[in-house]
C-alpha cells in the first residue's frame, strides 16, 4: 500500500505518525494490516512523506515487540482505570459514566479499608520518631503499609465490576457505519430502457423484500443474503448476558453507598492525630493505584498475552462488531448505485500527487528553521519557568528577614550598650569575664522595657523580647595536655613547660576538681564545668575555627536560672580560674526561635586563646527557616516544590535520551556538564532538604517533650541547612548561567562564545605565566608584610589582597609607615607588571581572536535570530503584518467545492498540455498513470456486473431479445467515453 500525503498544514500540523492502516472486507470479513510506525514529516525520521507499506505477514503480526507495544498501548488507554476516564476508545462498551462510578466506588471502598485499619485497638498511638513530618501530616512505614494493603484488598472488587460492564452484551444492537453512511442516499432506480428515476431510499423489513425491488433496497436489506456463503463465522469469545449491566450497576451503588455511611461513622470517632493518619493512608493508596497496581496490571497483562497468545489483538474489533448490526450493503445496491450514479455525475478528472522533491526540499529548509526556533523558544519559556520556581524557593529558604534577624543577634550580644567591652575587642581573659557578665548575661535574659517595665511572661526570652531560647546556653571550654613540647636547653633555667595549639591528639580529657586540682585515683567531681563530656553526649560536632579545628566535646557550664543564678556562676567561675594558660578555645551556644518571622537562629560566640596569650574572637549566627510548611503559604510552597522535583525527573530523562543517543559524544560538550551538573546538585539538594526535615523533625518532639526547657542544640541541623543553601546557591549559579546556551542561535553571543573557545588554547598558555608571576609577588608581599599588616599575615589572605591591589582597592598607608621605601618599590613592579604587561597580553589575545571570529561570522546569515523570529510571528499573529505562507503547496484561499475543483481542472489540463510540467512520480513513473486506469476497469468491470446480474435475476434478456445488441452497445459506448479506444473491449471481454 502506497501512503502519501501533501503536506498540508501550518506548522507541526502537516506532520502524521503512522502506526498501522487496518483494512476490513466487509463481505468475506477478512482484515489485512499494514504496520507502519513511521513518520510521514519533513522534520522527522528520514525526512519522507511518501512510503510504501508492505501488508503485515503473520510472523510480524505474532512478533513479541510488536504485541506487547501494541497491547501495552491499547491497554494503557482502556485498561487503566482512572487514565481511560479521559481516553477511552470511541467503541467500547464500558462507557465513561460506569469508569467515573467504578472510579468513585474505589475510591470510598479505599477510604473505608484504610480507615478500618485505624480503629483496631491500639492504632491512636501511631506517632513515633521513625515518623515523617510533612506540613500538618506525618508519614511512617506503617502509615504506608496501611494504604499499600488497602489497595490490594480492594482491588478484586473493582475488578469484578470492571470485568461485568466490559463482558457484557449490549441489550441492543446500534446501527453500523456502513448502515449510517448510505442512510439518507438517493438510490436512482433504473428502468428496462437505461432511463433513471432518483428514488429516495425508504427503511423496510427483511420479510417484504421481493424481486422487484431488489435493486433499491437498502443495504442492510440484501446484504443477508448475499453474505450468508462468503463470510466465515468466527469462534465468539466469551460474553456476559445483557442484564448483567444491571447487577454490576446494583452492585456499584451498594459498594459506594455502603463505604460512604461507614466512612462516616468512623470519621466521628476519629480523633485529631487518627485522622491525619488516615488521611495520609489515603493519599497514599490513591497514588498507588495510580501509578502503581493499575499500570503493573496493564503491564503484566500485555506481557503474559504476547507470550502466550500469538493473536492478532482482534477482540476488541470482534466485540464492537457484536454491538452492531450485521448489515453491508450488498452487491446489487453498491454496483446499481454506481452505475446509475455514474450516468448521471461526470467523473472527476483531478489527478492529486505528492510534492515533487523541488518542492519538498524548499519546504523542509523552511520548517526545519521553524522547529529550531520553536525549539530554543520552548526550552526558554520552559527554562523561565524553571528559573522562577527555583529563586522562589531559594528566596524563601534565604529571605530578606535572615538578614535582618541575624542583625538583632549582632546588635543583643555583639555589640550591646550593656557591656563596657565590646565582643569583638576582647584581648585578655579578664576582658571576655567582663563581657560575659554584663553584655552576654544580659542578652541572654530579657530585661527591664525601656520604660522600666519589668517584662512579664518573658521569662525564657532573650532580651530582644521576640525570641524564645530553646533549653539554656552554655560555655564549653577545649583544653591541651600541659608540657606538649620541649623547652630548648639555653632556657631550662628560665621556662619549665611550654605548650601547642589545639590539635585532635593533645586535646584534654580527664576530670578535674575545682580550679583544675588533680583528683586521686577513683575520685569523681560532681561538677560539669570541670568534667569532660563526650561531643556524643552533647549533640556537638567539630568547628573548623580560625585557629585550628576544634572538636564537639569539652567542660561544660551550663547557664541556667535567673539572672542573679548565672551572674554568680560566671563570677565563681572567674575567682576559681576556669580559664587559664592551658584554655584553647571557649564556645558560648544557644539556640532561639522567632515565631514571628517563623525563624531559627543557631548562635556561636567562640573565643580562641592563642598560645601567646592572646585571643581571637568569631562569631557565627545562622537564621535557619527549619518550619516552611507554616502559615498561608503553605500550599504554595509545596506546590513550587512538586514543580521543581517535576522539573528535574523531566530533566533527567531528557538528558539520559540525549547520552544514549549521543554516545560518547554527549560528554564531549560543555554545556551537557552543566546540565549534568545542575541535576547533580538538584538531587543533592533535594536529598539534604528532606534529611533536614527528618532531622528537625526529632529535635521539635525533644522541644516538645520537654516543654522547651531541656538541652537542645541544633547545630547538626544548621550545618544541613547550609549544606542545602550551598547546594541550592550551586543550582541557582548554573541555571543562570545555562542562559547564555539558550541564547546561542544570537550571533553576537555565538561570536562571544566563538571567541572564548578558539582562544583557549593560547588562554591556557598566558594563564601559566599569570600565575608565576603573580604568586611569586604575592610571597613577595607576604613574606615582607606579614608581621606589620593583618592583609598579609598569611598566604591566602596575601593573595587575596594581591588581586585587590591590581583593582586599585588597597590600604597603602599602613605598608608605607611600616616600611616606605621597599612598598614603594614592590607596588610599583607589582603595579607595571600586572596592569600594563599581563593584563594588556591577555587583553591582545582576546582582540586578535576576536578580529578572526568577527571576520567569519559577517559572511553567515542572520536566519536565527530568537528576537527577530518572534517579532515577526507576533506581528504575524496580530494582522499588522501578512502573515507567512505556511508549508501548504497550494497557497491560495478555500474558495468552495465547485470553483477548487474547476482550478484544479484547469491545472490539469494545462500540466497535460505540457511535458514539462508533467509530475512523475519519485516511486515508479508508471504509477502515475496506474490510478486513471484502474478507475476506467472497475467501472467497465461493474457496468457488465450489472447486466450480468439482471440477466440472472429478472430474466431480461429472455423476455427482451433486443436487450443483447445494446448491452454491447452499451459497453462500446461507455468504453470510447472513458478511454477513446475500442480496443479495450476485447480485453474486458478475455
Amino acid at each position: 500500500m502506497r501512503v502519501w500525503h501533501d503536506n498540508s498544514g501550518k506548522g507541526p500540523f502537516s506532520s502524521w505518525y503512522l502506526n498501522f492502516i487496518s483494512v476490513k472486507d466487509l463481505q468475506t470479513d477478512e482484515r489485512q494490516i499494514f504496520i507502519a510506525n513511521r513518520w510521514f514529516a519533513l522534520e522527522e525520521d528520514d525526512g519522507q512523506i511518501d512510503r510504501i507499506i508492505p501488508l503485515a505477514g503473520k510472523e510480524q503480526l505474532e512478533d513479541f515487540n510488536y504485541q506487547f507495544s501494541e497491547r501495552s498501548k491499547k491497554d494503557f488507554v482502556d485498561g487503566h482505570l482512572w487514565f481511560s476516564v479521559v481516553a477511552r476508545p470511541p467503541g467500547s462498551r464500558f462507557t465513561c459514566v460506569q469508569r467515573v462510578a467504578c472510579c468513585l466506588c474505589l475510591l470510598f471502598m479505599t477510604m473505608l479499608t484504610n480507615a478500618m485499619f485505624y480503629n483496631t485497638p491500639g492504632s491512636t498511638s501511631t506517632s513515633s520518631t521513625t515518623s515523617f513530618s510533612f506540613g500538618p501530616f506525618s508519614l511512617s512505614s506503617s502509615q504506608l503499609f496501611i494504604g499499600f494493603v488497602s489497595t490490594l484488598i480492594v482491588f478484586p472488587v473493582n475488578f469484578l465490576l470492571v470485568y461485568m460492564f466490559r463482558k457484557s452484551k449490549p441489550r441492543f444492537k446500534r446501527p453500523s457505519p456502513v448502515t449510517l453512511a448510505f442512510r439518507g442516499l438517493s438510490v436512482p432506480k433504473t428502468d428496462g430502457f437505461g432511463k433513471t428515476q432518483a428514488k429516495k431510499r425508504t427503511t423496510k423489513s427483511r420479510g417484504n423484500l421481493s424481486r422487484d425491488n431488489a435493486v433499491s433496497a437498502t443495504p442492510s436489506e440484501t446484504c443477508s443474503t448475499t453474505q450468508v456463503n462468503l463470510t466465515p463465522k468466527k469462534k465468539k469469545g466469551f460474553q456476559l448476558p445483557w442484564w448483567c449491566v444491571i447487577v454490576a450497576w446494583m452492585l456499584l451503588i451498594i459498594c459506594t453507598l455502603g463505604s460512604a455511611a461507614l466512612v462516616t461513622f468512623y470519621g466521628i470517632t476519629f480523633q485529631d492525630e487518627q485522622a491525619k493518619e488516615w488521611i495520609t493512608s489515603l493519599i497514599f493508596s490513591f497514588f498507588t493505584s495510580v501509578f502503581i497496581t493499575q499500570p503493573l496490571k496493564v503491564i503484566l497483562t500485555a506481557l503474559l498475552l504476547s507470550l502466550i497468545c500469538k493473536d492478532t489483538g482482534d477482540d476488541d474489533d470482534d466485540n464492537e462488531a457484536e454491538d452492531m448490526e450485521q448489515d453491508s450493503p450488498s452487491l446489487d445496491y453498491l454496483h446499481a448505485t454506481m452505475d446509475s450514479t455514474s450516468a448521471v455525475v461526470k467523473p472527476k478528472t483531478v489527478a492529486y500527487s505528492p510534492p515533487t522533491p523541488e518542492q519538498l526540499e524548499q519546504i523542509r529548509t523552511q520548517r526545519l528553521k521553524e522547529v529550531k526556533m520553536w525549539a530554543v523558544i520552548r526550552e526558554i519559556l520552559f527554562y523561565c519557568i524553571f528559573i522562577v520556581v527555583l529563586l522562589a524557593l531559594s528566596h524563601k529558604n534565604r529571605g530578606p528577614d535572615n538578614f535582618w534577624y541575624k542583625d538583632t543577634m549582632y546588635r543583643t550580644f555583639i555589640t550591646s550598650s550593656d557591656t563596657s567591652v565590646n565582643f569583638e575587642k576582647i584581648l585578655s581573659p579578664k576582658d571576655f569575664w567582663s563581657w560575659a557578665k554584663t553584655g552576654l548575661l544580659n542578652g541572654l535574659i530579657a530585661g527591664q522595657y525601656y520604660n522600666a517595665y519589668p517584662p512579664l511572661r518573658l521569662r525564657t526570652y532573650i532580651n530582644d523580647k521576640t525570641s524564645r531560647m530553646l533549653g539554656y546556653a552554655t560555655l564549653r571550654q577545649l583544653r591541651v595536655y600541659p608540657g606538649q613540647c620541649q623547652v630548648p636547653s639555653y632556657f631550662h633555667d628560665i621556662l619549665s613547660e611550654c605548650n601547642e595549639l589545639f590539635t585532635k591528639d593533645g586535646e584534654e580529657r580527664r576530670s578535674f576538681g575545682e580550679s583544675w586540682e588533680q583528683l586521686e585515683n577513683f575520685e569523681l567531681t560532681n561538677r560539669t564545668e570541670y568534667t569532660w563530656t563526650a561531643a556524643d553526649s552533647l549533640n556537638s560536632y567539630p568547628y573548623w575555627g580560625q585557629l585550628g579545628v576544634y572538636s564537639g566535646g569539652g567542660y561544660v557550664a551550663k547557664l541556667i536560672g535567673s539572672k542573679d543564678e548565672v551572674f554568680d556562676l560566671l563570677a565563681k567561675l572567674e575567682r576559681e580560674e576556669w580559664i587559664d594558660r592551658y584554655t584553647r578555645a571557649v564556645f558560648v551556644e544557644f539556640s532561639v526561635y522567632n515565631p514571628q518571622v517563623n525563624l531559627f537562629s543557631v548562635n556561636m560566640l567562640l573565643a580562641e586563646f592563642h598560645i601567646t596569650n592572646g585571643i581571637v574572637p568569631s562569631f557565627r549566627f545562622e537564621p535557619a527557616m527549619l518550619l516552611p510548611y507554616t502559615g498561608s503559604a503553605m500550599v504554595i510552597q509545596v506546590i513550587l516544590e512538586i514543580i521543581f522535583v517535576l522539573f528535574i525527573v523531566g530533566f533527567i530523562f531528557r538528558e539520559a535520551f540525549n547520552f544514549y543517543r549521543q554516545r560518547r559524544s554527549y560528554l564531549t560538550d560543555f554545556w551537557n556538564w552543566i546540565e549534568m551538573s545542575i541535576i547533580a546538585f538538584s538531587i543533592a539538594a533535594i536529598v539534604g532538604y528532606f534529611y533536614k526535615l527528618y532531622e528537625v523533625n526529632k529535635l521539635t518532639k525533644e522541644i516538645k517533650a520537654s516543654e522547651g526547657y531541656g538541652y537542645v542544640k541544633l547545630q547538626f541541623v544548621g550545618y544541613w541547612n547550609e549544606i542545602f543553601s550551598y547546594m541550592l546557591g550551586f543550582v541557582v549559579f548554573l541555571a543562570t548561567l545555562k542562559f547564555l546556551r539558550l541564547l546561542r542561535f544570537n550571533r553576537r553571543v555565538s561570536m562571544l562564545a566563538n571567541t572564548l573557545e578558539l582562544s583557549g588554547k593560547n588562554l591556557l598558555h598566558f594563564s601559566i605565566i599569570f600565575l608565576i608571576v603573580f604568586l611569586a609577588f604575592c610571597q613577595l608581599f607576604w613574606l615582607t608584610f606579614m608581621t606589620v599588616d593583618e592583609t598579609y599575615s598569611s598566604f591566602m589572605q596575601a593573595m587575596v589582597a594581591s588581586i585587590l591591589m591590581m583593582m586599585g582597592k588597597f590600604n597603602i598607608y599602613t605598608m608605607i609607615q611600616a616600611k616606605p621605601i621597599v612598598t614603594q618599590i614592590f607596588v610599583l613592579l607589582y603595579l607595571i607588571s600586572m596592569t600594563f604587561i599581563i593584563v594588556n597580553m591577555f587583553v591582545s589575545i582576546l582582540n586578535d581572536t576576536f578580529s578572526i571570529v568577527r571576520n567569519n561570522v559577517k559572511t553567515q546569515s542572520n536566519d536565527y535570530e530568537i528576537l527577530q523570529f518572534m517579532m515577526s510571528r507576533f506581528m504575524s499573529w496580530t494582522g499588522i503584518q501578512g502573515s507567512q505562507k505556511g508549508n501548504t503547496l497550494d497557497a491560495r484561499p478555500l474558495k468552495g467545492v465547485e470553483r477548487f475543483l474547476e482550478d484544479e481542472n484547469r491545472r490539469k489540463e494545462e500540466h497535460s498540455t505540457s511535458a514539462k510540467s508533467m509530475w512523475v512520480d519519485p516511486v515508479d513513473p508508471h504509477l502515475s498513470v496506474f490510478p486513471s486506469r484502474v478507475d476506467r476497469l472497475l467501472q467497465s468491470l461493474s457496468t457488465i456486473y450489472r447486466f450480468d446480474q439482471e440477466n440472472a435475476t429478472k430474466g431480461l434478456w429472455n423476455k427482451v431479445p433486443y436487450q443483447a445488441p445494446r448491452r454491447e452497445s452499451v459497453l462500446k459506448n461507455t468504453l470510447n467515453q472513458r478511454n477513446g479506444r475500442p480496443s479495450d473491449l476485447a480485453r474486458i471481454d478475455n
